[in-house]
């Protein structure tokens, strides 16, 4: 884990308490050099404090939540009594925990212990994306359904992926995936207030989890991103013709467009849904719905019973 503080003295006791414990950890002393130990050997944990020389805790975690692979680490912050909780909030900050000091070495190492074990149970992320998976997803619906929370569902499929892995390989698919999964992060963090999460159930399947609100935007930005940027996974003669010219195995040429997007977006705003199975097959059902159109489309279920 890396340690971040201009406090020698805070650093040195963390150092202690946490390499006591079997932690391997890293220090660094400003916003710049965290940056780098970051990009450098990503850690496990980001134990830092929010007031840091030359940039301050703030950036290193707005930069560190804007790279793919390194927006899942776990943050701890550390604040003091001039904390201030508004401009927290107005810069949109996502750390995992926050402990104020003055503090003992003792309660980092519990907050520590607890961030790490949550990490674990969160180990089952899809390693091409390090997004999390079905059963994160069911957790989070089946939590929103229990506490009565309102909520809206984007189920999101590549028409045509199987196919261009198929003659492009697997390898150019998964850069399609990576494609996708960042147009999906950097589109929802401009609505970051209404985004719980990005959940990538494997393949080209992604949903998003958020509180009801721009979801028409959200689809729109997500469609318009994805028709600019599809192409170029393409070789300049299967760009020319819109797609590629496939002989099948019974020798029958079939013509596969240009892979697009498509979307189904499933809400208990004007719906009772039971149980995250129902808001499942709700999905699926929606989701059949976009990719009959032709083109790029999402489509909501506006069914009220």
């Amino acid at each position: 884990m890396l340690i971040v503080d201009s406090e020698t003295r805070i650093v040195e006791l963390a150092v202690i308490k946490l390499s006591n414990a079997g932690y391997w950890v890293v220090t660094a002393y400003d916003g710049e050099e965290a940056l780098e130990k970051i990009a450098n050997n990503p850690p496990e944990l980001l134990v830092i404090n929010y007031k840091l020389p030359k940039i301050d805790g703030y950036q290193v975690c707005i930069e560190m939540r804007k790279n793919l692979g390194l927006k899942n680490i776990p943050v701890i912050l550390m604040v003091d009594a001039q904390f201030d909780e508004e401009e927290f909030k107005k810069n949109k900050i996502k750390v995992n925990d926050i402990i104020v000091k003055p503090f003992t070495p003792k309660a980092l190492l519990g907050r520590v212990n607890a961030q790490i074990i949550r990490s674990k149970v969160l180990k089952e992320m899809n390693p091409l994306t390090e997004l999390p998976g079905h059963t994160q997803l069911k957790k989070e619906v089946t939590y929103r359904i229990k506490d009565g929370k309102l909520f809206n569902l984007l189920f999101c499929d590549v028409k045509g992926f199987a196919m261009f892995s198929r003659v492009y390989g697997f390898e150019q698919g998964d850069q399609v995936i990576r494609f996708l999964a960042e147009l999906i992060t950097e589109t929802t963090d401009k609505f970051g207030d209404f985004i719980t999460d990005i959940f990538h159930l494997g393949g080209d399947d992604f949903v998003i989890l958020m509180d009801p609100g721009p979801t028409d935007e959200i689809c729109q930005s997500l469609i318009d991103g994805f028709d600019q940027g599809i192409s170029s996974f393409y070789n300049e003669e299967d760009c020319k013709r819109g797609g590629m010219v496939v002989t099948n195995r019974r020798g029958i040429i079939e013509q596969w467009p240009i892979m697009t997007l498509a979307i189904g977006i499933v809400s208990n705003e004007e719906r009772i849904i039971n149980d995250w199975l129902e808001a499942e097959l709700i999905g699926f059902e929606v989701l059949k719905c976009a990719q009959s159109l032709p083109g790029s489309h999402y489509f909501k279920d506006r069914r009220r019973s």
